[in-house]
């Protein structure tokens, strides 16, 4: 039987780009890797900006959440979360197939 609730959930998380961005970037570290967020979005979420209080304010506590990513909200760092391997089939496939999607999906 299919979790409609974990769909629904993985979905919601892919639906803006930031936190795609977030997650596909996070399928390249290790598993046990911390990382700064602006580490993988460095071109977009320096502080100060906008898109960066995006980040901490709804991107970040959206991932978290979710279960896909642990986030430290004082120092910024992310990991891949409890969940995170059961979404990471699918950011596999994204990443292989990227070319094929709209430009600006990843």
């Amino acid at each position: 039987m299919t979790d409609y609730n974990a769909w629904d959930r993985l979905f919601e998380c892919l639906q803006e780009q930031p936190r795609r961005r977030l997650l596909t970037g996070l399928a390249a570290c290790q598993p046990t890797e911390t990382v700064h967020f602006t580490e993988l979005r460095a071109d977009e979420s320096a502080p100060g900006t906008p898109i960066h209080a995006e980040y901490v304010h709804i991107h970040l506590p959206q991932l978290a959440a979710a279960g896909y990513i642990v986030w430290d909200d004082r120092s910024h760092e992310i990991s891949q979360g409890p969940r995170f391997r059961e979404i990471e089939p699918l950011l596999e496939l994204v990443q292989t197939h990227s070319e094929r999607l709209p430009d600006g999906w990843v």
